[in-house]
């Protein structure tokens, strides 16, 4: 056998070392690059080039975003709804409401008392807020009388009377005059057994009035003035205690109302400027009135006698109604401080001594009517000169004008004399710029 020299094996054996370390540093070089591309591609990553990553906020799941919004102010949080249809209907959920509701945030005054930013917030919203606060809750107020107090502006928005206003069980005045209210008013109002002020004037309320108005038996100061409201008014049940009744400036029909429960509560009955078209002889039962205002309907009936049993009137404004007859029977209205019949059609007898007798009786004002016998009205022995507003011809006939003062008002009626030029408007205050010899105002 053969033997190899030793210098030949030592260089077999360096030659196979030299094979092994190459082959590691080639594996060392290819684990490196591995590496370095693994970074490379998680940069790319981190730069959105290979998939998405939550950089924008509607892009967050929903839960996240219910808590990340859960603690923005109820003022604030609705303005976020534009951002995505996603995060809209996230913060309609009846869910989110109950995680953001802040009941502090909705009490105006005193805990008992809700103000006019639960009349803005979403339907979902005001249910949340109003089972939340429901054994609590005395008052709601808004609009005029809140901005009095407030100085808020919620009222700029339009908005409708939220339904879940039944859920305020305890509620014992609802005021939101001025809060620019669309829509009707909802049938759940009647759960409000509670409820004695009803104040939603000088919004644009539409529609007939709820059956449910029946059941708020507690209810005794009703207004509802300035809105377009329509259909008859309703009587009411025997049980009501209706003090107040506010109801001008709509568009009610029919005869005026007279039923209102206990008709010796009622002291103030406000219908002017609707479209009632009956003065009915009930009016008569309504005996602890002491305010009257009709004016501005269309009656064109006779003024029936039975209103002269109103013993406790002191203020009574009918003009504009296209009444006639006759006014014999005012002496019975002992308390009476101002009258006002303008623009009616009265006649006849003009009863210058019942009016004589009205010891109370501050302000008189007759224009556009067609009286034509009656004895002079002769006031000048009075401790005080009363105010008359009256055509000419009539104060010629009737009046001794040192008795009176100058009325101040502006009545729209027809000359009834030829006084006024024919360049002067058709209508005009006839009877108020008349220079009575009177002692200075």
């Amino acid at each position: 056998m053969l033997s190899m020299p030793s210098g030949d094996t030592n260089t077999a054996a360096r030659a196979v070392i030299l094979r092994t370390l190459e082959n590691k540093q080639a594996q060392v070089t290819a684990i490196q690059d591995t590496q370095q591309r693994h970074i490379s591609d998680q940069v790319f990553d981190l730069q959105n080039r290979n998939r998405t990553f939550f950089t924008n906020l509607r892009d967050l799941p929903i839960e996240v975003i219910v808590q990340i919004f859960a603690w923005i102010p109820v003022q604030s949080v609705f303005r976020y709804r534009r951002l995505s249809t996603t995060i809209n209907q996230c913060l309609l959920t009846s869910h989110f409401a109950m995680l953001n509701m802040q009941a502090a945030v909705f009490q105006k005054g005193s805990a008992s008392t809700i103000g006019g930013l639960w009349l803005v917030v979403p339907q979902s919203y005001q249910a949340v807020v109003a089972r939340a606060m429901a054994a609590q809750v005395k008052s709601v107020v808004g609009g005029d009388y809140e901005q009095a107090d407030y100085g808020n502006d919620y009222e700029q928005f339009e908005k409708s009377l939220p339904k879940s206003i039944s859920c305020l069980t305890a509620v014992e005045e609802i005021i939101v005059e001025g809060s620019n209210l669309l829509g009707v008013i909802p049938d759940e109002f009647g759960a409000l057994k509670n409820l004695t002020t009803l104040c939603l004037g000088g919004n644009s309320l539409t529609g007939t009035l709820p059956s449910s108005l029946n059941l708020l038996c507690a209810l005794e100061h009703l207004d509802l003035t300035n809105n377009q409201l329509s259909g008859d008014f309703p009587a009411l049940p025997s049980l009501f205690k209706l003090e107040i009744l506010s109801i001008a400036e709509n568009c009610f029909t029919g005869p005026v109302p007279t039923v209102f429960g206990d008709p010796r509560k009622l002291t103030y009955f406000y219908v002017a400027d609707n479209l009632f078209s009956v003065l009915p002889a009930s009016i008569g039962q309504l005996t602890s009135l002491e305010q009257l205002l009709i004016s501005e309907n269309a009656f064109s009936c006779e003024l029936p006698s039975e209103i002269w049993n109103l013993t406790n009137l002191k203020i009574v404004e009918m003009s504009g109604c296209k009444l006639f007859g006759s006014l014999a029977g005012v002496g019975a209205l002992r308390n009476l401080i101002s009258l006002d019949v303008t623009k009616n059609q009265f006649g006849g007898e003009f009863p210058s001594r019942e009016i004589l007798n009205l010891e109370n009786l501050e302000v008189l004002h007759l224009v556009g009517n067609h009286f034509s016998r009656g004895e002079i009205l002769d006031m000048t022995e009075r401790n005080f000169r009363m105010v008359l507003c009256a055509d000419r011809d009539f104060q010629v006939t009737h009046i001794v004008r040192e008795g009176f003062r100058k009325c101040r008002d502006v009545h729209f009626v027809i000359p009834s004399t030829g006084d006024i030029s024919d360049s002067e408007s058709e209508e005009s205050d006839s009877g108020c710029d008349l220079e009575f010899e009177s002692e200075s105002e």
